[in-house]
């Protein structure tokens, strides 16, 4: 009987001991967690302010900005307007100066304007409008449009933007 005890495994308190020490932490288990907690915190903490310095303005959300656009007693409200602005703006890092070019048309002898980008939404260049054709074209890809800024024909995937505009102390004011 002896015989069969050689075979078998001790089963003593030993062993109870080693199972209980593979719940515990060593020094070399804790330092590693403790290195890998304390980089983590310091990645986020140094990550998250870099993003942002890096991405600058351009993931924030802009309202447009109102801009005078024209006098009053400088628009046609018969005729389609050409009206240039500048507008200050800021960019990522920097204070820039832009420029634009807007159409602007009376339905109503002057009370108010429609207002239309002239940035052709096929690849950007800068419409013109052909009064003896009634219909804005793009210069470059020969894209077409109609004085409400509607596809005539063309590569423009979408009509010209018409944006949001109101009249105030005898001026035409543009949101941008």
């Amino acid at each position: 009987m002896s015989e069969l005890l050689v075979g078998q495994p001790n089963i003593d308190v030993d062993n109870e001991a080693e199972g209980e020490s593979k719940n515990v932490l060593n020094r070399r288990q804790f330092l590693n967690i403790t290195f890998g907690a304390v980089t983590g915190v310091s990645a986020v903490a140094i990550g998250l302010p870099a993003v942002h310095y890096l991405n600058g303005h351009t993931v924030s959300a802009s309202t447009g900005k109102w801009v005078e656009a024209a006098q009053l007693s400088a628009l046609d409200p018969q005729q389609v307007n050409r009206v240039t602005y500048r507008i200050r703006a800021k960019d990522a890092w920097r204070d820039i100066e832009r420029e634009g070019v807007l159409y602007a048309y009376s339905e109503d002898s002057g009370a108010s304007y429609v207002v239309l980008d002239a940035t052709c939404s096929h690849l950007g260049c800068v419409v013109r409008w052909k009064p003896a054709e009634n219909h804005f074209a793009c210069p470059c890809h020969a894209g077409h449009f109609t004085r409400e800024g509607a596809v005539i024909d063309g590569p423009a995937p979408h009509a010209l933007v018409q944006l949001p505009s109101r009249i105030e102390n005898d001026a035409l004011w543009v949101q941008i």
